[in-house]
Order: structure tokens, then sequence, then C-alpha cells
């Protein structure tokens, strides 16, 4: 049960974009949420120029105060010859925060109503150099690199006015946010999977940015609503143990909880709900790094949407009926009709 802004992209931006696609006479368009509508703002031709010029011209277009998206073709191409793009969210630190939290929860609408598949990357910032050629090899060398950032090599998150940025020159190009795990963690995790317990629960501990324990032990069905705080987000894991036509099955299910105000839940604040959000993967991680498979993951806003019923529903969907096939009855036997005549009585 993610929670996107539902805000949808205008026609004119949708055929803007297709016509870039089809004609390739475009590097990059510009795209701003108005009226609630992500609407087309103005693009730049593609005349030739390399990755490294274009890039450089887009800090041009972007207005300190104003958030917008950059749709960029890339020079590289997918397995049918078309050019990938790039989504680039520029949110300045000068923006409402109601246009920040806006922005970062529309761009997985503005991916899907395009084509998700279009896109190769996803670059965020908050000054206008997060988008040069310098910015985006940046955002290339964190992407590929193999030993795990800190924080602050990720991600320089402020907090103003009970808002958050994500950006910051250098440092801003992530999918997610990877933390160090603290042994508690991963000594819990391997417990869930040995079988020493069916629950485990984790926080992100801001101030010490780190992942940590909150607890693991043995639970009921029945309690799981109840292990979900109505004030801050968490992120859980549980070996969820029933029976399913005649079989014992024990799948693991992880979930994201997140409050959001709603209902009887208080909204988290906005600076932790969105470093939950861009730890998801790596909160994963900790458990599929062993081996083990998440059969189902959940996001959900309250502990009481975390039902016995909704979880079966979740793991085992209603298979559709299938339609009943009506048998027509055979025909005449082949060869032909024979006429009986009744004879005449004399």
């Amino acid at each position: 049960m993610s929670h996107s802004s539902g805000i949808s992209i205008s026609k004119e931006l949708h055929d803007h974009f297709g016509n870039a696609i089809s004609s390739g006479a475009i590097r990059f368009i510009k795209a701003q949420i108005k009226n609630e509508v992500i609407t087309y703002i103005s693009d730049h031709p593609n005349t030739g120029a390399s990755l490294h010029e274009d890039l450089d011209k887009i800090p041009s277009f972007l207005d300190p105060t104003e958030p917008c998206y950059i749709l960029f073709r890339g020079d590289e191409v997918d397995n049918n010859g078309n050019n990938l793009w790039f989504l680039m969210c520029y949110v300045p630190d000068k923006s409402k925060v109601r246009e920040k939290m806006t922005y970062a929860s529309s761009r997985s609408n503005l991916k899907q109503q395009l084509g998700s598949n279009r896109f190769s990357d996803e670059i965020f910032g908050t000054v206008p150099g997060d988008f040069n050629y310098k910015g985006y090899e940046a955002y290339r060398n964190m992407k590929h690199a193999d030993v795990p950032l800190t924080w602050s090599e990720h991600q320089s998150i402020t907090e103003k006015e009970g808002g958050v940025f994500v950006g910051g020159s250098g440092t801003a190009y992530v999918h997610g946010v990877a933390f160090p795990v603290e042994q508690a963690v991963l000594d819990a995790i391997k417990g869930l999977v040995d079988g020493a317990h069916n629950y485990v629960q984790i926080a992100i501990d801001a101030d010490a940015e780190r992942i940590t324990l909150s607890y693991a032990k043995d639970i009921e069905a029945e309690e799981l609503p109840a292990q979900v705080p109505n004030d801050h987000p968490r992120f859980h894991f549980h070996r969820y143990d029933h029976e399913y036509e005649g079989q014992q099955l024990q799948p693991i299910i992880f979930i994201y909880s997140c409050p959001d105000g709603s209902g009887s839940t208080k909204s988290a604040p906005v600076r932790l709900r969105m470093l939950y959000s861009s730890s998801k993967a790596n909160a994963e991680s900790i458990l599929t790094s062993t081996g083990t498979k998440i059969d189902l993951k959940i996001e959900v806003n309250q502990g009481s949407e975390l039902t016995e019923h909704h979880l079966s529903h979740q793991l085992h969907p209603e298979k559709p009926e299938e339609k009943k096939t009506f048998s027509r009855p055979k025909g005449p036997a082949k060869g032909g009709r024979k006429l009986i005549r009744s004879e005449k009585k004399e």
C-alpha cells in the first residue's frame, strides 16, 4: 500500500515525450507540476552535441526556487535500439515544503505513465550543479561503487520547516541509502532464517546513521498488527506459518510501515519518512543477502491493515473460475439420410 501523490501527466507532455522518442530530435524536456498535473514546460533540441556538452546546458534551465523534472535522452540504447532516458528531479533548498514532498512522491507516477522501461537512471539534486556532466559522473561513480558508502558520502539531507530536501552537489545521486547495520540486526535475521523466532523489527537511528534492532521474538499471526507503531516508520520481517490447501507453509514477508496521519496514526516526521522510503531496498537486502527469498512485500500505514485475511489474499490470490464449456450434442451419423416409408395397406 504505497503512498504516491496520484498526480498524472498532461497530454501535452505525453505527446512531446512520444515525439521525442520517435523523432530523436529532442535532447531533453523540462516538466513541472502545475495545478496538480505534471506539465510540459520546454525542451532543448538534439543538435548532435556530446553527452558532456548537453548535460552542461541543463543548469541554465533550472530556477533557484522552482523544482522541476528533466527528461534527458542518454546515449545508451535498449535491446530495440531506442535511447534510454534519465529522469532528473531538481528540488532546490528554497522550495516550499509541500512542493518538496509532491515532487518526491510523483516520480513513480511520471515514470509509469511515460513508460518505466524508457528510463535507465534517476538523479536527484538540490542545486543546478548536481545535473551537469561533473554531477552526472559523480552519480555514476557512486552507482557503480563496490564498497557501500557512508551516509555523509551518499546523501545530504537537511531538515528545515519540517521538510526534507535530498541533494547537495556531488552527494545526492543515490537510488537508496546504505546505512551501516548493527551486528544485532544480522544476528536477529539469522535467527529468523534458522527458525529461532518468526518476527524481527528493525529501525533507522537517524542521529547515529545506523540500522538498529528494535526486537525479535515469536508472535502469533493475530499479534502482527500490534507490532506496528502508529507514530514512526519501521521495517518488519515475519515468517508467516500457516496452512493452505493441506500444506504447511512458511513464507517470509517484508513489511514497510509508515504512518501518514490518517486513521489512528500520527504522521511520522518528514525526515524519517524520506529516510525509510529511500532505505527499503537496503533493508530487504539484509535478509536476501543470506540467500533467503522474500515471498511478499507489503507497505502499510497502520497495523490494522495486516489482517490474516489480507496476508492470505496477497499470498494466495483467488484463482479465476474456469468457464464451463457447453458440450454440443452430436450430430447425425455420417452418410445420406434414409427415408423410411410406411407401406400402404390395401
